[in-house]
């Protein structure tokens, strides 16, 4: 037999052993398909694993595999089987979408908006990638980019929670204009859902619109009857009209069922600060902490209270921790300042009202040119 015969019939059998393997890899597949659609992931993994073995030149056998792990919570096995289909296939914009869904699933929001990036790079028109992404820079407080990544979604999907993602956006930028045209939009979309009223409620005590916000927070109630958060929310109206009355009726009724929601606890401690009861507001505080160890707000709070009950060593403290929690807390800076200047700490208050000042407390421009100049 000469040479030419012995690599022909070698090159025959290697296509042939190909072309076999490249079935039996997809007769693989099929299966963990079929296994994946039952919700038998794990099973489905042993055929995805198998098909892999087979063939691990096929981009779509690692996007699927990574599917399944990612469904197993094995998000770091996801992560790399996503990163191997786009090394074969680097145009392969679903496997950076769902890349970067499962980073943000991790929490890594950067890493995901890396990869909605390059998915929308390579593709402009993938929307679902627009509103992933807006919700991942609402996560790093990026709102005016998520209100513009919303905006680009609603242009081809105008759903309810698209309309109700935006104006949560809109809410923390202080558009209340805004996210109140998104709630309307939200609730002529689906008016049987409690969230976009109880939301929409609070920005209309962001325009000093009580009155409309208590309806809305009623009409929430309606949907939702026995939610602390939007008792709390109803209170806030009432503290905000100065309805204390009104107010403390919410709130004990709130607390006595005993839901271990922070909210109440800290509103019911803004309305007794409001008759200076500063040792029942104080209470109050312990317990919205208690329940809630990253309540910034509270902390702050409770600095104040404790300012007021001459505990300027645990007033300090507190306002330590809130500015800890939120480092651009302007307010905390303030407070803070004004604690520091009863211990004679003048550099230090100087130091905290220019902080205060630089992250827009006006207040603090005030006091620094009556008191550290």
């Amino acid at each position: 037999m000469n040479s030419f015969y012995r690599i022909f019939l070698i090159s025959a059998f290697l296509i042939s052993f190909s072309a076999q393997a490249q079935k039996t890899a997809e007769n693989y597949m099929k299966k963990g398909i079929a296994k994946s659609m039952e919700g038998l992931y794990k099973e489905a993994l042993e055929d995805y694993n198998k098909a892999i073995e087979l063939n691990s030149e096929d981009p779509t056998y690692f996007y699927t595999r990574a599917a399944a792990k990612s469904e197993l919570e094995d998000f770091a096995g996801a992560i790399k089987d996503y990163s191997s289909a786009i090394e074969l296939k680097p145009d392969y914009f679903e496997a950076f979408f769902q890349r970067g869904y499962v980073r943000d699933l991790q929490g890594d929001y950067e890493g995901a908006i890396k990869d909605y990036d390059r998915a929308l790079k390579i593709n402009p028109d993938y929307l679902q990638a627009y509103h992933n992404r807006a919700t991942a820079k609402d996560k790093i407080g990026d709102f005016s980019g998520a209100v513009e990544d919303y905006s680009k979604a609603i242009l081809s999907k105008p759903d309810y929670y698209t309309y109700l993602n935006r104006g949560k956006s809109q809410h923390e930028l202080k558009n209340y204009t805004g996210a109140l045209q998104d709630y309307d939009k939200a609730i002529d979309v689906n008016p049987n859902d409690f969230e976009a009223y109880y939301l929409r409620g609070y920005s209309k005590v962001g325009i000093k619109d009580y009155t409309g916000g208590i309806k809305d927070f009623e009409k929430a109630l309606e949907l939702k009857p026995e939610d602390p958060k939007i008792y709390a929310g109803k209170a806030w109206a009432e503290i905000a009209m100065n309805d204390l009355k009104s107010a403390f009726r919410t709130l004990n009724y709130t607390v006595e069922l005993k839901w271990d929601f922070a909210d109440p606890y800290y509103y019911r401690a803004i309305a007794r600060n409001e008759i200076e009861d500063y040792a029942l507001a104080l209470a109050d505080l312990n317990r919205a902490i208690e329940l809630n160890p990253n309540y910034y707000e509270a902390y702050n709070l409770r600095g104040e209270m404790k300012g007021k009950l001459n505990d300027v060593k645990g007033e300090l403290a507190d306002y330590n921790k809130a500015i800890e929690l939120k480092p651009d807390y302007a307010v905390a800076y303030y407070n803070r300042g004004i604690s520091k200047t009863r211990t004679a700490d003048k550099a230090g208050a100087c130091a905290d009202f220019e902080k205060a000042k630089q992250l827009g407390n006006n207040k603090a421009e005030q006091i620094i040119t009556q008191y550290c100049k």
